[in-house]
């Protein structure tokens, strides 16, 4: 829909809970030294529960939400600036105008069409940090954005489907 995936259906195909255990194992695993975590997810259920598994983890972690009122949301933006949780998981809140420097490491976990919103959301992740020490963010793609729109320095509009398979460039 307006170029991008139907969000019931990408929460649907994307909510499953043994794709998300090793998704988020590996964002523990590989991202262990980070320490300021926002993660995509595909729809308000799977925002919920990539937060619920991330707690059990022992990553403290939130999630954001349209369905979460504006105090409560404010309340949990707020506990993840000041470092009390390790981990945001939203889904469609803070993919533009967010700013929290510290981000170090970004998990997409929400697949896209949309160049214009892969790179806000990576966005996230970019601004510098020096007073945090922060020199860069590690982006763990676990959705195939990057394979699909290229890299945040080049991405890429994708083709119509013309009936001919074919791999999405990257570089």
């Amino acid at each position: 829909t307006n170029g991008d995936f139907k969000q019931n259906a990408l929460q649907a195909a994307v909510d499953k809970q043994d794709v998300t255990y090793k998704a988020l194992m590996e964002m523990c695993e590989i991202g262990w030294n980070r320490r300021s975590w926002l993660v995509f997810a595909s729809g308000v259920e799977h925002a919920e529960h990539v937060a619920e598994m991330l707690n059990s983890f022992g990553i403290p972690s939130a999630a954001v939400h349209s369905k979460i009122k504006g105090e409560e949301r404010d309340e949990r933006i707020a506990a993840f600036k000041s470092g009390e949780l390790r981990a945001v998981v939203n889904n469609n809140v803070l993919t533009t105008g967010f700013d929290h420097p510290p981000v170090d490491l970004i998990g997409m976990l929400r697949p896209t069409m949309s160049p214009g919103l892969w790179v806000q959301m990576l966005g996230r992740g970019t601004r510098p940090s020096p007073e945090t020490g922060k020199t860069d963010c590690l982006v763990l793609d676990f959705a195939g954005n990057t394979k699909r729109l290229g890299p945040i320095n080049d991405p890429c509009i994708p083709k119509k489907k013309s009936g001919m398979p074919g791999d999405a460039p990257v570089k």
